[in-house]
């Protein structure tokens, strides 16, 4: 790993309340794209939308969720493909998640805290060198995407995520702040800009009295149950692709299909429910 690049480890400031009455819900802000991850008594449930905006203002379909092993999963948030420009004569492209299910096609039975660290130090390296001979031109010091890693690891749950930064200038380091946490139960960590996650989730307004009125959201927090929080995730978003959704929003966030859900559990380990 280039000496250049740092990490901070930042705690009190990337962990965001929601709500007081929701029991350690995580806010993670980012322009593009909406990731879910909520930590159950019998294991997790994750859920990521498929956007991916690109250099020249389009928005293409992209996967952010990988297994990992048998247990575990990766998930992407944010801005996951670093495009050159359209007017550039040669373009070329950092695409994260490409670059993971390179590294876990030849890793099938990598544990998740390997997958976790290896994955970074790989991404690491190669934004490093694709950005070291570019100015982060408007970029410069924003946030762009977040790596996250959920699973079980020796029988106990656990839970890493990484939020990647543009440097300030050319020829500066990427900026990583690392966060790992393994979690409590019923925790809610949301990735990305849509206020749709936390309106349903916890709050009060009637903005949304007909997606709120849904049983899976009706039903929370009563029921936080891995099969439940799926259900939530779902509706969440449909409900953040949807017009209203958009509406609500007023464009301050990219989401849209296709939707990928799964869970992890000790007795099932990684499935696919959508």
């Amino acid at each position: 790993m280039p000496k250049s690049v740092f990490f901070l480890v930042c705690f009190a400031t990337l962990f965001m309340p929601l709500r007081e009455s929701t029991s350690a819900n995580h806010l993670f802000p980012g322009h593009v794209g909406l990731v879910l991850v909520a930590r159950t008594p019998d294991g997790f449930a994750i859920a990521a939308d498929g956007s991916q905006s690109n250099a020249d203002g389009t928005v293409s379909e992209i996967q952010k969720i990988f297994p990992v092993g048998k247990q575990g999963a990766i998930l992407f948030a944010g801005a996951v493909s670093i495009q050159d420009p359209v007017d550039r004569p040669f373009r070329e492209e950092v695409n994260v998640p490409r670059i993971a299910s390179g590294w876990l096609g030849s890793h099938p039975d990598a544990d998740i805290q390997t997958a976790n660290r290896e994955i970074n130090s790989l991404v690491l390296k190669t934004l490093a060198k694709f950005l070291s001979t570019r100015g982060p031109g408007k970029q410069a010091g924003k946030y762009s995407f977040a790596i996250v890693c959920a699973g079980f690891q020796d029988g106990k749950p656990w839970v890493s995520g990484s939020r990647y930064f543009f440097p300030r200038a050319k020829g500066q380091a990427v900026r990583v702040e690392s966060v790992p946490n393994a979690g409590k139960s019923e925790e809610v960590w949301i990735f990305g800009d849509s206020k749709v996650p936390t309106e349903l989730i916890s709050g009060k307004s009637n903005a949304m009295p007909q997606l709120r009125a849904k049983p899976p959201v009706e039903k929370f927090p009563q029921d936080k149950s891995t099969a439940e929080f799926i259900k939530l995730f779902d509706t969440i978003l449909q409900a953040a692709e949807s017009e209203k959704g958009n509406k609500f929003d007023h464009a301050h966030a990219i989401v849209a299909p296709p939707n990928r859900l799964a869970t992890i559990t000790i007795k099932d380990g990684f499935q696919w429910s959508k």
